[in-house]
């Protein structure tokens, strides 16, 4: 029984498309196609905001995204390189003397 609830908590966004599909298998006919004709003008809307221009990628859009990585990744990167050289400084240390 632990399983069980385990796997249905798990695969919740599945439960939750399978509960809308059985909603709508039982609408009333009218019902279903005005919601099938609502579901494709939302999916014409989406693909011609897609399709225009404001949706396309430009080299500006490209040079932020990696600034917003590199200011995510640099102090990480800075912090471990310098604990390498703190631990480098005393090996040699320790070697030398």
């Amino acid at each position: 029984m632990a399983r069980t609830s385990v796997m249905l908590f798990n695969n919740r966004a599945r439960l939750e498309e399978d509960l809308e599909r059985i909603r709508k298998a039982n609408l009333p006919l009218e019902k279903r196609l005005e919601e099938e004709q609502k579901e494709e003008a939302e999916k014409k809307a989406i693909k011609k905001s897609l399709a225009s221009e404001e949706g396309k990628l430009t080299i500006k859009d490209i040079f932020a995204m990696t600034i917003a990585i590199l200011s995510l990744i640099l102090p990480y990167a800075a912090i471990i390189i310098l604990a390498m050289g703190v631990v480098a400084l005393f090996l040699m240390r320790g070697a030398i003397f």
